[in-house]
């Protein structure tokens, strides 16, 4: 299922739907991502790192045609819960995508969107690119927001969003 589909399907049946998403990826392999993955890595060396992973039921795809093979459900960064998503292409890690597992709307998952961007820029320094929209969609308000942040040559995107849906 393509991200983005799986979004608005969710967004039309739940209504009000917080999404926080922080998502590493880099364009060359033996660049370092999370918790010791680098790009390029096998999905046995995943597996190896993280016996505990194990293939999602209804993985997901990115843009660029890497599909999620491997998830790490119950994550602990920067004090929240995620589930981390191992996605791959011709069979290397590409990216690695950490969604918010904590319960609480969207007052909460900005909250911690917050928390995180600060212990980002604390760490990165300030973003190098930032957005913040909310506007009017045919089914109610929506908003998003991200920063984005590059160390070396890894790329790192936090992002939040929510939209109203209708029933």
């Amino acid at each position: 299922m393509d991200i983005t589909r799986g979004l608005k399907s969710l967004r039309r049946k739940l209504g009000l739907i917080p999404l926080l998403l922080l998502g590493i990826s880099t364009p060359a392999n033996a660049q370092p991502l999370w918790k010791g993955t680098q790009a390029g890595m096998s999905l046995q060396d995943i597996q190896r790192k993280f016996p505990e992973a194990s293939r999602p039921t209804t993985p997901t795809h990115m843009a660029d045609g890497s599909r999620e093979l491997l998830r790490l459900p119950n994550t602990i960064v920067v004090g929240h819960t995620f589930d981390a998503l191992f996605f791959f292409k011709q069979g290397a890690l590409r990216h690695i995508n950490l969604e918010l597992q904590e319960q609480g709307g969207a007052a909460a998952a900005l909250q911690t969107f917050r928390g995180i961007k600060n212990a980002f820029n604390a760490k990165y320094g300030p973003p190098d690119d930032e957005q913040d929209q909310t506007f009017d969609a045919p089914a109610g308000p929506a908003s998003f927001r991200s920063a984005s942040w590059r160390s070396g040559r890894t790329l790192i995107t936090l992002s939040y969003a929510t939209a109203a849906g209708g029933g």
